[in-house]
Order: structure tokens, then sequence, then C-alpha cells
């Protein structure tokens, strides 16, 4: 039987749903308000549940080889120097694909039965997701690279550099990036953020030296106290070190030879959460329409996904801080980086997915996700900072196990909820 015909109709007619049905999370049945019987949506539930797996796996298996390859080094740095990568999609992603998991089925069933030209317009829509992917993994394919994708062979055979900064001749040494690496760890762990370490090095040459750059700060490509210019012209170099051995296929490491196939798949999963979460709240009033007694399971999960995906973000942006470190700033402001779409996103969501709350609750989880937002405009250095410290590079043991437990209960919740008191006194509507 054909995976359209699955989509359309589910599969066989099941009959009548008994009287005294729950509707929750791990439910197949959908309630179908305007007819005596009811509907699986098995061809929907195969189809994302194939996809979701994939994209799950490969989660799992980037974080793995990376461990894998550098078990003889410091792999937990290299993952929490970097963990908007290599730690948040083994643990939150893989919370975001169970807390989109029923959203996504429900998605795919409403443009598959429900909406004019859906059959024409979902496909098309997921090969666009897949294009505009790819589009986005060639654009983040440039410099600066990353530690991660230089061989640890390689990494040890570095022994770093001296160099010639400023115009005055000073003497600069480029420490082993390794060295560098290790250090920023060090002092992240000690210290709330990285941001006062990422000085801009895009100086106008015709006008005068921001004080700034004028003032010694510790520079961690070099280890040593540098002022603006000088530490400027290292991080640089560092960069340029990096960039040659990654560039080397010799050189370059197996997660940096992977990742050309792993992170489309970690693109397409950002992509594809925020459309359907964008969708499903245009199509607010189809939901209430069709599946009705799924909506506080399919609320639950946009929730909790969306909760997840802004972890994704503050590490993404916490990333930001440790490449400024290590490599220089050269814009001024906020960077605008893909993460930076989560934020009027998730009050999106919020707006639209939280009507299964009393009314003065889900009022009060609206502003508070307006204030957040709000606080993060006014103050995303700080915000940057604190992320750092507690899901970057500067994240204690303490920090990793808390995030591996509210990940691991999350999953648990979105699969295993608790039962509502009111589903289970009344009549199923598909009775």
């Amino acid at each position: 039987m054909s995976l359209s015909h699955h989509l359309a109709n589910g599969s066989l007619a099941m009959g009548a749903v008994p009287s005294r049905s729950i509707f929750w999370q791990g439910d197949n049945v959908v309630a179908n308000i305007n007819a005596s019987g009811s509907v699986r949506m098995t061809g929907a539930r195969v189809f994302v549940g194939s996809g979701f797996l994939i994209l799950g796996t490969s989660f799992i298996a980037s974080t793995g080889v990376l461990i894998y390859e550098f078990a003889s080094t410091d792999w937990l740095t290299m993952i929490l120097a970097h963990s908007h990568l290599f730690l948040f999609f083994p643990l939150l992603g893989t919370l975001g694909l169970a807390a989109f998991y029923l959203p996504s089925v429900v998605f795919t069933h409403l443009y598959w039965t429900h909406l004019p030209g859906g059959k024409v317009r979902f496909p098309l829509g997921i090969v666009a997701i897949a294009a505009l992917s790819l589009g986005v993994f060639w654009w983040l394919d440039a410099k600066p690279r990353q530690a991660w994708e230089v061989s640890p062979s390689a990494l040890g055979t570095d022994k770093g550099e001296t160099l010639r900064c400023s115009g005055g001749g000073q003497i600069c040494q480029r420490v082993p990036i390794a060295d560098a690496l290790a250090n920023l760890r060090l002092e992240a762990q000690d210290r709330l953020g990285l941001w006062s370490f990422g000085r801009n090095c895009s100086v106008d040459p015709l006008l005068e030296l921001p004080s700034d750059m004028q003032r010694q700060r510790w520079c961690f490509p070099a280890k040593a106290m540098l002022g603006g210019v000088a530490c400027c012209q290292v991080q640089a170099r560092f960069a340029e070190v990096i960039a040659s051995m990654q560039a080397n296929a010799s050189t370059r490491s197996l997660s940096g030879k992977l990742d050309v196939y792993f992170l489309p798949l970690k693109i397409f999963f950002v992509l594809i959460v925020i459309v359907i979460g964008g969708l499903l709240a245009a199509w607010r009033s189809k939901l209430d329409e069709h599946y009705q007694p799924l909506i506080p399971s399919i609320e639950r999960g946009v929730i909790v996904g969306a909760i997840a995906m802004v972890a994704w973000a503050l590490m993404d942006y916490g990333y930001q801080e440790v490449a400024d470190a290590l490599f220089g700033r050269w814009t001024e402001g906020l960077p605008i980086r893909l993460s930076l779409v989560v934020g009027p996103w998730t009050l999106l969501l919020l707006f639209y997915f939280l009507r299964h709350l009393e009314k003065y609750s889900a009022i009060i989880g609206q502003i508070s996700g307006a204030v957040v937002a709000a606080v993060y405009v006014l103050r995303y250095e700080s915000v940057n900072d604190w992320s750092v410290l507690l899901l970057g590079i500067g994240a204690s043991a303490l920090s990793i196990a808390l995030l591996a437990a509210m990940s691991f209960a999350g999953v648990l919740w979105i699969i295993f909820p608790r039962p509502r008191k009111e589903a289970s006194e009344q009549p199923s509507l598909g009775a």
C-alpha cells in the first residue's frame, strides 16, 4: 500500500473509539468531530518517525565520533567549546525531536488530508527546506574554521610560533592551539563570560585608535597580556593556522570530514521545527477543527520543543564569545546568527499554544516570554556571558549532569504524560 494512501487515510478503519479513550501523546488515534468514527495516522507516524530517527541517530553519532576521535586528548573541552553542535543536539536536540513528533505527525496529516493542494504543497515544502539546509551549510562552511576540524595528531604537533606584532615590531607568541583552548576552558570556569576578551578588531584606519584597543588585556591565543592591536594580529594568525590545517585533508579530523553529512541534517532539523511550529500557529483554527482531542498534547510538545530551541540559541551565542576570544571580533553589536530567529519564533508559539492553560496562566506565560525577550535585547552581553558559564565552555560537571537529566525527564514527560483529570471523566468525542 502506498505512502500517499496511508497519509490520506491513515490505515484500516478501526471502528468506534471506546467511550473512555484518553488522548495522550503516545496514542495514534485522532478524533474526527465531523463523523461518528475516527481514523489512524499510521502513515504520517511512519513517515515522521523514520525521518526523526535518522536525525536523532545523526545527532548522537556526530558527538560520538568526536569523543572517539579525541578520546586521547581533552575531548570534553572540545565539546563544550562547541556546545551548540556537540552538546545540544544529542541532549536537547533529542528532546526537541520527541517534543515535535506529535505536532509533526498532525502537521503531515493536516496537509495531506485537510488542506487544499496539501498533497502537492507538502512534498514541495520538504524539498525547499532540504535545499535551504544545503544553502545554509555552504554559507556556514567558511572561515574561521574550528579546532575540532583538525585531527588530534596535527594538534599534537602544533608547537606555536613567534610573531612580529603591531607597528612597533613587538614580539608576540602564538601558543599551540590545544593550549589556547585549555586555557580558555580554565578561565571560563572561574569567571562570568568572555565578552570582554573579544575586542572589535575591525578598526577604522582613518580614525584614532579606540581606548579599548590601547589597554593591556589577556589574549588567549598568546596566553599573555597584550594591547588590542597586537592581540588581534595573534588572533588572526591563530585562525589562519587552524584554517590551513583544516584545508589539508591529511590533517583534517574525521569529525571534520563527516561534518559534510552531519551539519546539513542539524540545519534541516532547526529549519523544519521552525517551519512546522510557525505553520501550526497559522493553521491553529484547523487544528481546533480536526484534532481537538489532541490539542493539549500538541501544545505541550510545541512549548517543550520551543524551550529546547531557546537553549540552542543561548549555546550558539555562547560559542560566539568563544570564537571572539580566539579569533577576534570583526563586527559591532550583536552578531547575526541563524539562531537569532528562535526568539521571535518562540514568542509566536507562546501566544498561540498556551490556550489549554487557564486564562490568567496563559497571560502570565505570554507576558513572561515577552519580558525575557526584552531583557535579552537590552542585556544580551550579560545573557551570553551566563550561557558561556552554564551551557558552554565554562560549564561544570554539575551543569552538564543537570542538562542531561532535564533532557531525559523532558523526553519521559512527553512520552508518558500525566493523564488529565477531565479527559478520564469525559467520553471521547470520537465515540
